[in-house]
């Protein structure tokens, strides 16, 4: 066996499923980067779910119903998402990142065409089903994937690319919703519809739609493809990296954010540090959905109908108004907030987010002008987006990269308890006192009390760093 720069070299693990050489630096940069283009795919197409709402209008217009139900479609896809990340993430670790992201797409694409053909306003339960159910599972087994790839690939990075690849998550629907409310409208009363071409045009927000569209059943048709097609270019980028594989000039023994031994999730769920990361994300999350949850009505109710965006920005205009401005600077957290913990450790990354997020809550009482709604706007979706950056990278960091993909999965579930405890908390604020400064006030306490939890995580970190065996290097 020769040796490559000191490394012991294997012709036989020297290249990829692509036939990338493994040692040869520039290659190897150019290769593991279109992992990143890939989870970018994958994570903006499964990011529009977070644009529900375009599609309560449409289907409470037609079949009469009220926003309860529609709601429950969106409870049971979030519900979905967070449960079936923990098998999806076991398979995913077993077979690879590409096969479950298509699966992902598959179901997500069914969801949409089933629904097409079945929602009907006698069965409301064909859209909890099919949205809901089948679609959040399709969500569940894809979002996963380009995170557990993206870390594996770039151990040396493992903050940035995680907020890169979940970046997509968060501005996927700030794309997609106003396209798709363009489209949503019904056709011409004389049943002449629009074009291919300007279909096309539409989607793509480079075109207004005139106030006519296609009506919500072929929009579900048009869309179930367009997320099955994209999601499956998206996942032939991802791969898992070979055996052995470190990127050059890297050594795991040197980075003490290495996990020294990989768990998987029953030895992982029996620690305290695990209980205490779940306990700090549902803080965390829960404060920020109790905040978005309402962003839109109490925006609208302080600038009392004016808008940010001149009317020369036609449909671009929503980049710039509160919510929009939310969406892209949460998608900017992911990346900021993951760069940030490379340098200075997840937890003191997470007790500076999460203080900042609370200063930020306790004094939105004050907003008022048309700058402080637009930073607001901008620090809230910063800090809330981290999130998502900082707690699969802590994951990784504590328990390995091995069994990432289910052991996330089981960490990610407490998304799911915030996604129930967050908007229903902060309704009934709402509708107990009629002001919106109650639910941000409660969301800054809890912001404070994650910022605490995050200490508890350092030290306990610390201590299992502590009592790790030295000199045993992680799985890959």
């Amino acid at each position: 066996m020769k040796k490559v720069s000191g490394i012991p070299f294997r012709a036989d693990v020297a290249r990829d499923l692509s036939g990338v050489d493994r040692v040869g630096a520039d290659k190897e940069v150019i290769n593991r980067w279109t992992i990143i283009v890939g989870a970018l795919l994958v994570q903006i197409i499964l990011g529009t779910v977070y644009a529900f709402s375009v599609f309560v209008a449409p289907l409470e217009l037609e079949f009469g119903w009220g926003r309860a139900t529609t709601q429950w479609a969106f409870s049971f896809a979030l519900a979905a998402f967070a449960i079936t990340m923990i098998p999806a993430g076991r398979l995913q670790d077993r077979y690879g990142p590409r096969r479950i992201a298509m699966i992902g797409g598959g179901l997500l694409g069914v969801s949409f065409l089933l629904g097409a053909l079945l929602v009907a306003a006698e069965r409301p339960w064909a859209l909890f089903l099919t949205y809901g159910v089948i679609g959040g599972a399709g969500i569940g087994f894809g979002y996963v994937c380009p995170i557990a790839a993206a870390m594996k690939w770039f151990p040396d990075k493992k903050g940035l690319v995680t907020g890169l690849a979940v970046a997509g998550f968060g501005a996927g629907a700030l794309f997609f919703a106003g396209p798709a409310s363009e489209l949503l409208l019904p056709p011409a009363a004389s049943g002449e519809g629009i074009n291919l071409y300007q279909v096309v045009l539409v989607g793509l927000g480079l075109l207004e739609g005139g106030g006519v569209g296609i009506g919500w059943r072929a929009f579900f048709v048009l869309h179930g493809v367009v997320c099955a097609a994209v999601v499956a270019l998206g996942a032939s980028l991802l791969r898992n990296p070979p055996a052995g594989y470190r990127p050059a000039g890297w050594h795991p023994g040197a980075d003490k954010k290495v996990a020294k031994k990989d768990l998987d999730w029953p030895e992982m769920l029996n620690t305290p540090l695990a209980c205490m990361l779940w306990l700090t994300f549902i803080f965390g999350a829960t404060s920020g959905l109790m905040a978005i949850g309402q962003w839109k009505p109490m925006m609208a109710a302080i600038l009392e109908g004016r808008t940010f965006a001149p009317a020369w920005l036609g449909s671009f205009g929503r980049f710039v108004e509160p919510v929009g401005i939310l969406a892209i600077f949460n998608a900017l957290g992911r990346i900021f907030w993951g760069k940030i913990s490379d340098l200075i450790d997840r937890p003191r990354a997470m007790m500076m987010m999460f203080l900042a997020q609370g200063m930020a809550f306790m004094m939105l009482a004050s907003v008022d002008s048309h700058l402080a709604i637009f930073f607001a706007s901008a620090w809230v979706g910063l800090n809330f987006g981290g999130n998502f950056a900082l707690f699969p990278s802590a994951t990784s960091d504590y328990f390995g990269a091995k069994h990432f993909g289910i052991n996330y999965g089981w960490i990610f579930t407490a998304y799911g308890v915030a996604g129930i405890l967050g908007p229903v908390v902060g309704g009934v604020l709402f509708d107990v006192t009629q002001r919106y400064i109650m639910a941000f006030v409660f969301s800054g306490i809890l912001c404070f009390v994650a910022a605490g939890s995050a200490v508890v995580v350092w030290g306990l970190a610390r201590a299992q760093e502590r009592s790790e065996p030295a000199g045993a290097l992680p799985a890959t």
